[in-house]
């Protein structure tokens, strides 16, 4: 008898305690609801809603008086030739942005990940100092180095190098040039941050070992350091092909690229399905260089 009613007491107070649990984790769940729902409000309302807005006008024959739907301004971006000459253009700055920041930015990275120098906070400093200031002001700073009257010029013809000031700007290489200098402290605080988690211990075993620097870098810092190469590569190769300012304002009108074609399209043209339907291509491409950066996570996660 008694064991029947010790049994009914223990299943009693099993139940009141697994209600007890369900009922905190529904306040959890509320709690976090109620946490996340201001960030998503703002996410729908930021990024999802006008996405949406601008992939239904890309389809739209003519906007705003809009009569039917049409993939011929989708068809438009690959068929004429300025507009690919435009994309290709985009896709090597972000190509040969993204290398120039990981070549310049690499030692940088692996000095503030390494070094105990009392420099080493002054580096930091100037690595970050660049992110502090307005990216108009950056550029604007190119443009009094490269200008016609510049200091670049100024000096070349002081020397006696150059008889007549050099045209720098309005050129693809000075807009390289200024996106490089704009984005090279995100690819070394990508960098960095992984380079300071590795281990010295298997460096220094590999050197023990009879690995040259060259070998240790090759076969040890660089595979461990990939996680961070590749996330400063997305971030700096997304940005750039994004850009608007720095192009507009260092090629003078004459180094055009995406961002600079759907302003054309939209405000100058105001044709608006055709400047929606290049944004969608621009943020596909996007989208795949994440998708291809997700892919290799993996991939080097499984080694």
């Amino acid at each position: 008898m008694s064991t029947a009613v010790s049994g009914s007491t223990d299943l009693s107070a099993g139940g009141h305690t697994s209600a007890a649990e369900r009922r905190t984790r529904i306040r959890q769940s509320l709690k976090l609801s109620a946490l996340l729902l201001p960030g998503v409000i703002f996410l729908v309302v930021g990024l999802l809603w006008p996405f949406a807005s601008m992939l239904g006008i890309s389809f739209y024959d003519k906007y705003p008086a809009n009569t039917g739907f049409t993939l011929d301004h989708y068809l438009l971006q690959f068929e004429d030739s300025y507009a690919l000459f435009v994309a290709l253009r985009t896709l090597a700055l972000g190509v040969l942005v993204t290398i120039l920041t990981a070549v310049i930015g690499y030692p940088v990275a692996s000095y503030l990940a390494r070094s105990d120098s009392r420099l080493k906070h002054l580096v930091f400093l100037g690595v970050v100092s660049p992110l502090l200031v307005s990216i108009v002001v950056r550029t604007l700073g190119w443009t009094i180095l490269l200008g016609n009257e510049g200091l670049v010029n100024a000096l070349l013809v002081s020397v006696g190098i150059v008889d007549e000031p050099l045209r720098l700007m309005q050129s693809f290489w000075s807009v390289v040039l200024g996106m490089t200098h704009v984005l090279l402290p995100f690819m070394v605080l990508s960098i960095s941050s992984v380079l300071s988690k590795i281990d010295q211990s298997l460096i220094e075993s590999a050197a023990v070992m009879g690995a040259s620097p060259f070998q240790n870098f090759l076969r040890i810092v660089l595979p461990l350091s990939v996680q961070g190469l590749a996330a400063g590569s997305v971030i700096v190769f997304c940005l750039s092909i994004g850009a608007y300012i720095t192009p507009i304002w260092l090629g003078r009108g004459q180094v055009n690229v995406m961002s600079i074609y759907i302003h054309e399209q939209m405000v100058v043209m105001v044709d608006w399905p055709a400047g929606a339907a290049a944004s969608m291509i621009l943020t596909l491409v996007t989208l795949l260089v994440l998708t291809l950066y997700g892919l290799i996570l993996k991939k080097h996660a499984r080694r």
